[in-house]
């Protein structure tokens, strides 16, 4: 290993254990060559399935200790062999985030999350309380400090991982995709706190290995991006690559840095009277009167999580739910089909009120796509996870068959037919989630950041299957932190802040939504 050089891997080369009986091994990196300097900051990307992921164990150590596969070549951090060196050794060195936050929270609260590698170390009491103090307020999760992880939202669980990632102060930070569920403030703290520590970090300068789909922050902060595909690193470069060579990203799927967010304007009672008339007559999808919602763990001081939320969203309206990460989004859409029923007021679904009706009566009327895909998926094969929610709403053989066909090619998910979806990627499994759901056919669609994860292509393959569905007549609900889909796709906003709904009407058109539904939809169809 070069005196220079704090990682390198030599010939890399990784396959899992076959996810069927009799299957082949599968391909997950491939011939990796890499050297990076202590203090870098490097940037990997690369389409959904590419290997990004999997690159990240690998440097990490999870590769090939935890994961069942057989490695090739080798993997050398700080000088000691990842192959023969435990992930506990490895861990006084690496910090290491995972793609989905949640896998990696166990702890009773988030100041045990962040004590336990302290701990384990045998950090003095004292310090390892002014320690959580500290990271805490570095990812601005201060006033959580009592809370159960897993009661927090997805943005929030991330700032958990990154602050117990960061608790034990190593030489190296490997983070997978640890912005994609958070807002664009949220977004830019991250970047900023790791600049902070990079400049303070005692000694020696902080040494990042990030994985992202949303490149926005890459050309700004990382010093060097990798381009991965199909397990093989394609290219590599200073962030001018983007410019370099573009068209390698738009062939990928890779979408390119974006420096600002589209401005989300709502329309003037005048430009909104004439489209809405016609909805005025018919019964809204869905009502929200006065709902209040106080989750049972929480103390009698504590704020609820929702307050006073009113409003009437029309029938073929596909409806963007924003705001920071905490504000309420998705305990909102939990109400929807009565995963969560308010502790005050009434929700009316689609003529139902759901204080009335369970969740399984509710199904036939709202497919839920949760953040997590784990949350939702159980069956033995996809073809059977996508077919499940066909059958128990009563659809004939001949529609389910079709269902599910049409699922599993929106998404190519016709080569894991027969494969276990858990065994799957977290993008694919994204994807599993997102096709099961849209195989239902439901009038109201409710989605928890559907495209989080995946690539451009997938991203942009989905949100055109949803506005088409949206152009016939299907209602939904779309909760995001991706200010460009909501814009383009779009027609109303809901804007929660602090469990209280601040801002609610139609989009105004503007000329980015214009150009994206040119050829997909019009407002004005309805």
């Amino acid at each position: 290993m070069s005196l220079s050089n704090l990682i390198e891997t030599h010939d890399l080369g990784w396959r899992y254990a076959p996810i069927a009986d009799n299957g082949r091994p599968i391909l997950g990196l491939e011939h990796i060559n890499l050297a990076i300097r202590a203090g870098e900051f490097i940037g990997i990307v690369g389409p959904t399935g590419a290997g990004k992921s999997t690159l990240c164990m690998a440097l990490a150590g999870i590769i090939p200790n935890l994961a069942d596969g057989e490695m090739t070549g080798s993997v050398l951090v700080a000088g000691m062999d990842t192959s023969t060196v435990s992930v506990a050794d490895l861990s006084t060195h690496i910090g290491y985030v995972q793609q989905d936050p949640e896998s990696q929270l166990f702890c009773a609260s988030v100041e045990d999350e962040i004590a336990f590698p302290l701990e384990n170390r045998g950090i003095a009491p004292h310090c390892i309380d002014d320690r959580i103090d500290e990271v805490l307020r570095l990812v601005g999760m201060s006033d959580y400090r009592k809370r159960v992880p897993t009661s927090l939202s997805g943005g929030q669980m991330q700032r958990v991982a990154l602050a117990s990632a960061l608790a034990a102060e190593p030489d190296i930070l490997v983070l997978d995709e640890p912005t994609a569920a958070l807002d664009p403030d949220g977004k830019r703290e991250v970047f900023d706190t790791l600049t902070a520590l990079r400049r303070s970090h005692a000694g020696h300068n902080l040494t990042v290995v990030m994985a992202e789909q949303d490149t926005s922050h890459l050309p700004q902060w990382a010093d060097r991006i990798l381009v991965l595909d199909h397990g093989q690193l394609v290219a590599q470069g200073d962030p001018d690559i983007f410019v370099r060579q573009s068209q390698l990203f738009t062939q990928l799927g890779i979408a390119l840095p974006h420096d600002s967010q589209p401005p989300l304007r709502i329309a003037t009672a005048n430009q909104t009277k004439n489209r809405d008339n016609n909805n005025h007559a018919t019964q809204p999808a869905i009502a929200l009167d006065h709902v209040t919602y106080r989750y049972p763990e929480t103390s009698a001081d504590t704020p609820p999580a929702l307050e006073n939320v009113t409003c009437m969203i029309p029938r073929g309206a596909f409806v963007g739910l924003i705001g920071s990460n905490g504000s309420g989004k998705t305990t909102l859409a939990k109400h929807l089909n009565a995963l969560l029923k308010p502790t005050e007021g009434r929700v009316i679904t689609d003529g139902f009120n759901t204080r009335d009706h369970t969740v399984s009566r509710m199904a036939a009327h709202v497919g839920f796509v949760f953040q997590n895909p784990d949350h939702q998926i159980f069956c033995a094969s996809t073809r059977e996870e996508i077919a499940f929610g066909p059958k128990a709403l009563g659809h004939t053989l001949q529609q389910i068959d079709h269902e599910v066909v049409e699922a599993m090619r929106l998404f190519n998910l016709e080569r894991y037919a027969d494969i276990s979806p858990a065994t799957l990627g977290y993008g694919d499994r994204r994807a599993v989630a997102l096709a099961s759901v849209l195989a239902m056919n439901t009038p109201i669609l409710v989605l928890d950041e559907p495209t989080a994860g995946l690539d451009l292509n997938l991203s942009t393959r989905f949100l055109r299957a949803v506005a088409k569905r949206n152009r016939n007549g299907t209602t939904v609900i779309m909760i995001s932190h991706d200010m460009h889909a909501v814009a383009a796709y779009c027609t109303h906003i809901m804007r929660m802040n602090n469990g209280r709904l601040v801002e609610y009407g139609r989009l105004e058109q503007g000329s980015e939504r214009d150009g994206e539904r040119s050829n997909e939809r019009s407002i004005n169809e309805r």
